[in-house]
């Protein structure tokens, strides 16, 4: 995220280390194909240098914001959260995030962040509950993680999707394949599949229209 004013001010830096976990090789046969309105994410402008959007159970945007420790600026729309900046002053030592209610479920949303991948931070924030994410960066490679309980179950990388991480890789393998993103092409272009895979998962369906209608809590969280 870019700042949009004296308030505001983005971050963007490195993955988080993947979970400790035995490689598991899944069976990649007869992937789906993800809705086409899914796949916007990869095709926005605005979105060129990475996105990462994380979806939290059971917590409202107040309660994320408490146990991330965080601090709320101002409310703003889809187009200031991502549209262009003048800078990102400060963001070695925080992150600035947009969120907003679905349902049960939490979304923070990330221009060009990583806090949704940053394992020490996801995790207490899983207490109790599930929290799946997933960061594109700049070249199109993502990560997917769920976390339940403190608990890594799947970490997942584009990059090398005969390796998977985390505790219960095996248990998701026919999701992944439903959604996409194993098998065929898609596994170089993750970010529809992706998508798909955390719609089946939550019932949220992350696309522009849902994105653009709805307003955010404008948060700093310190690293």
């Amino acid at each position: 995220m870019k700042r949009r004013s004296a308030l505001l001010l983005l971050t963007l830096t490195g993955l988080a280390g993947c979970a400790d976990a035995e490689a598991v090789v899944p069976d990649a046969s007869a992937s789906a194909m993800p809705s086409a309105d899914l796949r916007w994410p990869s095709r926005d402008p605005d979105l060129a240098a990475g996105f990462c959007f994380t979806l939290v159970q059971d917590l409202t945007p107040k309660q994320v914001i408490d146990r991330l420790g965080g601090k709320e600026l101002e409310r703003v729309k889809w187009a200031q959260l991502v549209g262009p900046g003048d800078g990102e002053a400060g963001a070695a030592r925080r992150y600035f995030v947009g969120l907003t209610r679905f349902d049960g479920w939490t979304l923070i949303a990330e221009d060009a962040g990583d806090l949704g991948v940053t394992e020490e931070i996801v995790r207490p924030l899983s207490e109790g509950r599930r929290v799946l994410s997933y960061r594109s960066d700049a070249t199109g490679r993502g990560r997917l993680l769920v976390i339940e309980d403190r608990e890594v179950l799947l970490d997942f990388d584009s990059g090398t999707p005969e390796r998977w991480g985390g505790s219960q890789p095996g248990d998701f393998v026919p999701a992944m394949r439903a959604a996409g993103l194993l098998g065929g092409t898609d596994v170089t272009e993750p970010t529809g599949p992706a998508l798909s895979f955390l719609a089946d998962r939550t019932g949220v369906t992350l696309t522009r229209e849902q994105l653009n209608e709805r307003t955010y809590l404008l948060v700093t969280v310190p690293k």
